[in-house]
Parts: structure tokens; C-alpha cells; sequence
């Protein structure tokens, strides 16, 4: 007798979702393990174990599986997410250039405990403003393309002229740190985005910008850490940049740091801390004034606080509320944000989805893929794969059936993944 399939969960994470999707193409030109494992010339033992999320697979393996089960590129598709999900299972990769969260330890405890020197609103020269101007560019380039079309120049600025732009505008400096790091995290390579961060928080304690610092600390360094799957480092973070900054952040830069603490507190499932957590930022952000606060936070408002509200909803089980805040963020949002309409829209369609409102779930589905499409980003994409293994016990369903052909059709088989990020570690120190 055969063995019984093993439960798989398509949404757990991308292995799950890689077991099922073979599973389901492979039982569906009635194939056995054995009969599939001959086609890919591997034993059927490694045919069970990868279907049953037990294994990790090769990127050989996945390019054999999608070419013998006729996925035209859906299996290849994953590949990216499955290199990242072995890099967070071992902690980083051999060569050391994987995520790891205690590498952020100790600077952010140096920057916590440096004396307070804050000096900021240096006068602006002409190589400053040429400096701003070029990251005003890059940042434009990055909503409306992606890291894997901005990145490159980014990291090209950087890696032929950081020390002038620090001399120029430290704060410029810091900014191209941050966003290559946030481009970083675009493609996928977290722990070279962990190191832009970092370089970004020893830039800034050279200059006594603690309230950039805090923003480094308990927004992109925290933020990371939720991306990664450390929430509890994630608390750790934004709660050491509330009380660095107390001193000098503002309620819209606080109301930041608190919202990384809220999706932290849900993403451990704790409802009442995250509630709590929300509940201050929308005290926060309603005595907030105009011209106040720095201009790099500028970008925080009522789009960017509905999407980590869908996200917090999410990951509490609250799919009702996360479907308004979802649809809130799509109508907020500006056009030119591509990716985060792409991410809000396939979150509004796992929303759904989970409500079972599936014609609406592919309704929302389509905007998310029409988006991604756009965005040369593994984000997007990603999110999209986690919508798609949302719907796949739905995949015998015509419109389910109609998504699924859609993303096949119009989404590339792969994406940068990190390797244009890790092809320039002098950037990253």
C-alpha cells in the first residue's frame, strides 16, 4: 500500500507552498512519486520528502520539476523564495552574509548609550543639494520600478562617492544607506541589507543625528527583524529608538517606532499589546503638526498606517478588519507606489480569500498581479505567491483557475533574489 500524503499547509511558508503545488501537478497528470522521480532521474524517497516539506530542493530539481509537470514557469518562479527561506533556517549562509540578528546588537546598543550631541541643520552647500537631489531621484525610481530596477544606481552612488557625500550631507549619506537597504530587502537579501543599516547607524552616530538614528534603529532595523521572523528582536528594536530618541522625536516619528511595535506584538499573536500599540499611534499621529517633523519621515500617513494595520489584522486572524484597512491603503496610496499597491492588493485578496469571498479574493488578485508586473521587486512577487497559496485548495474553481494562468502568464519565472545586492559588499560594511 502507498503511504498517505502528508498534511501540507500552502500558506505556512514557501516550502509548504513548493510540496503542494508539485503535489497537485503531479497527481494531476496521474503520475506517481516513483514515476516522477525517474522523469527528474532522483529516487522517489526525495519525491516524497520535497512534497511533504521535508526537504528543501535544489534549484536543479525545481528547474527538472517545472520542465516534467509542464508548470511553465510557476516552479521556477519559487525559486528565489526558497533560497531565502534556507538562508533564515540557517541563520545566514556559510560565506556569513545571511541575516543575523545579534549583528545588530551591539551598534544599537553603542548608539543607545553614545552621549546625546544631536547637531542637526547644517547650512546647504552645493554639493549637498546636488547630493539630495540625487537621492530624491533614486527614491523616485525605487516606488515606481523597484529595487531590481534602482538598485544598481544606488549602490553605484554609494560605492563611488560615500565619503563625499558624507562629507557634504551626512544626513544624504544616511538616507542613500537607508534605501539601499530597503532595495536590498526588495531583492531579497536581507543580511546585506542588515549591513547597509548598520553602516547607515555608524554614519549617523559620527554625526549626533539621534533622531535618524532612531529612525534607523526601530523602523528599518526593526522592520527588517519582523521581515526575517524575529518579532521579539523586532520589540527590542523599536522599543531602544522610543526611549534614544525621547528627547526629540516628535508624535509622527514616535507614532513610526510604535506602529513596528504593534505589527511585532501581532505577529506573537498578542491582540491586547497590539491594540494598545495601535491605539498610541493614532493618539500620535493626531497631534501631529505640519512642518514639525524631519523630512524623511514625511512619507508616514494615513496610506502607510491603514497598510501595517491590514498587515497587524492579518497576522491576528482579525481577516474582516485587515480587509478594510487593505482597501483603505489601495485607495490612499498614490499611483506611482507600485509595490505597495501590488503588496495591499494581494493582501486584500488573501483577505478575502480567507473570509471566503472567493470571486472577490481574484477580483483583488488580478490588481495585485497587474501591479507586480510593473515592479521589478521580490517583494511584490513574493506576496503574490503567498496570495496565490491562500487560494490553492480553491484551485479547481474556474476564476481561481483564470488567476492562476494570469500569474503563469505575466510574471517572471525569477527575480534578482539578492544577487545584484551581493555582488557589492564594499557598500555594505
Amino acid at each position: 500500500m502507498g503511504q498517505k500524503p502528508g498534511e501540507l499547509e500552502p500558506t505556512r511558508s514557501a516550502l509548504h507552498y513548493f510540496g503542494a503545488e508539485v503535489r497537485r501537478l503531479r497527481t494531476a497528470r496521474g503520475l506517481s512519486q516513483a514515476e516522477l522521480g525517474r522523469l527528474l532521474y532522483q529516487h522517489r524517497d526525495l519525491v516524497r520528502k520535497i512534497e511533504t516539506a521535508q526537504r528543501l530542493p535544489s534549484e536543479e530539481f525545481v528547474g527538472r520539476c517545472d520542465d516534467a509537470l509542464d508548470a511553465r514557469g510557476a516552479l521556477r518562479r519559487m525559486w528565489p523564495m526558497l533560497v531565502r527561506e534556507r538562508r533564515l533556517r540557517r541563520g545566514g549562509d556559510p560565506a556569513g552574509s545571511g541575516y543575523h540578528s545579534e549583528a545588530s546588537d551591539r551598534p544599537v546598543l553603542d548608539w543607545l548609550l553614545a552621549p546625546d550631541t544631536s547637531r542637526r541643520g547644517r547650512a546647504d552647500t552645493e554639493a549637498s543639494l546636488s547630493a539630495r537631489q540625487t537621492l530624491r531621484s533614486l527614491r523616485e525610481l525605487d516606488h515606481a520600478c523597484g529595487a531590481g530596477a534602482a538598485y544598481t544606481a544606488v549602490a553605484g552612488v554609494l560605492e563611488d562617492g560615500l565619503d563625499e557625500v558624507v562629507a557634504a550631507s551626512p544626513e544624504v549619506a544616511t538616507g542613500l544607506l537607508e534605501l539601499a537597504g530597503y532595495e536590498a530587502v526588495d531583492l531579497g537579501a536581507d543580511g546585506v541589507a542588515q549591513r547597509h543599516y548598520l553602516r547607515a547607524l555608524e554614519v549617523v552616530g559620527a554625526t549626533g543625528d539621534r533622531l535618524y538614528g532612531g529612525y534607523i534603529v526601530g523602523v528599518s532595523l526593526a522592520h527588517l527583524a519582523l521581515h526575517c521572523g524575529d518579532a521579539e528582536q523586532a520589540i527590542r528594536l523599536a522599543t531602544a529608538a522610543l526611549q534614544g530618541t525621547e528627547r526629540h522625536a516628535g508624535p509622527g516619528t514616535r507614532a513610526a517606532f510604535r506602529t513596528v511595535l504593534a505589527r511585532a506584538h501581532a505577529r506573537r499573536g498578542d491582540e491586547r499589546a497590539c491594540m494598545a500599540s495601535l491605539q498610541e499611534v493614532d493618539a500620535d499621529l493626531s497631534r501631529r503638526s505640519a512642518g514639525e517633523e524631519p523630512g524623511w519621515i514625511g512619507y508616514f500617513g494615513e496610506a502607510d498606517l491603514a497598510d501595517e494595520k491590514a498587515h497587524c489584522f492579518f497576522d491576528l486572524g482579525r481577516f474582516d478588519l485587515a480587509q478594510q484597512e487593505a482597501s483603505r491603503a489601495l485607495r490612499l496610496l498614490e499611483p506611482m507606489r507600485v509595490r505597495r499597491r501590488a503588496i495591499d492588493a494581494a493582501l486584500l485578496a488573501s483577505c478575502l480569500a480567507r473570509m471566503g469571498d472567493l470571486e472577490q479574493a481574484c477580483a483583488a488578485g488580478h490588481v495585485a498581479v497587474r501591479q507586480a508586473r510593473a515592479t521589478a521587486s521580490f517583494r511584490a512577487k513574493h506576496r503574490v505567491a503567498l496570495m496565490m497559496a491562500e487560494l490553492h485548495r480553491h484551485g479547481h474553481l474556474p476564476e481561481v483557475k483564470e488567476l492562476a494562468e494570469l500569474v503563469r502568464a505575466t510574471l517572471p519565472t525569477s527575480t534578482a533574489a539578492g544577487q545584484g545586492a551581493a555582488t557589492r559588499p564594499s557598500t555594505a560594511r
